[in-house]
């Protein structure tokens, strides 16, 4: 398949599938808005759940490319936390098929796109983990566990996309983040108050 036709057919499977979702698209949409027909489609792909697949895959690698990116523009690891927790959500918002994943439920979707979600995740940990691992070398952060606090970080992010993504402007969001990174840094507690366990 020429590689412009895969283009066109991707383009348009990622904008159907995310307004209406794997049941409701057809394949004969997708090939009447791409302009190709129906048997290059299941030539290609062999059906609308690997289409479909195909879109996830794609829209994980082109959040994991960019965020990786943000993070290598970055050289302190606090600035590179920043950077990453910044640019997830930035790009998050942009890849609708993955944030309908979360919104329809995974119990409701293919097991292969619960797979895709969650090497997103595993993805994102290891950047967090790389990034807290760094700063502790640098004796920057102070952490007994990096690989369980990058866990924590990642799982606390994740529960904040769906509301924050679909119901919040992006001037909210940042400020949110702003709010989180300044707790995840200093903590709760004042110095002066400050209790230890």
């Amino acid at each position: 398949m020429k590689q412009e036709k895969l283009e066109a057919i991707m383009g348009t499977a990622k904008r159907m599938f995310a307004r209406y979702g794997l049941r409701k698209t057809s394949m004969d949409e997708i090939a009447r808005m791409a302009r190709v027909a129906k048997a290059t489609i299941y030539n290609y792909f062999g059906s609308k759940d690997r289409v479909y697949l195909e879109v996830l895959r794609r829209e994980k690698d082109e959040i994991v490319k960019n965020i990786s990116s943000s993070v290598a523009e970055k050289v302190l690891p606090g600035d590179k936390l920043a950077a990453f927790v910044k640019a997830k959500f930035f790009y998050m918002r942009k890849a609708i098929n993955i944030l309908n994943l979360d919104r329809e439920g995974m119990e409701n979707l293919l097991p292969s796109a619960e797979t895709i979600r969650n090497e997103l995740f595993q993805q994102e940990v290891e950047t967090i983990h790389s990034i807290l691992q760094d700063g502790v070398k640098k004796g920057v952060f102070h952490l007994s566990y990096p690989l369980l606090t990058a866990r924590a970080i990642g799982h606390a992010l994740r529960g904040f996309e769906l509301n924050w993504l679909v119901q919040e402007s992006e001037e909210k969001i940042e400020h949110y983040l702003d709010e989180l990174m300044a707790i995840l840094f200093y903590g709760l507690m004042s110095h002066k108050g400050a209790v230890r366990p």
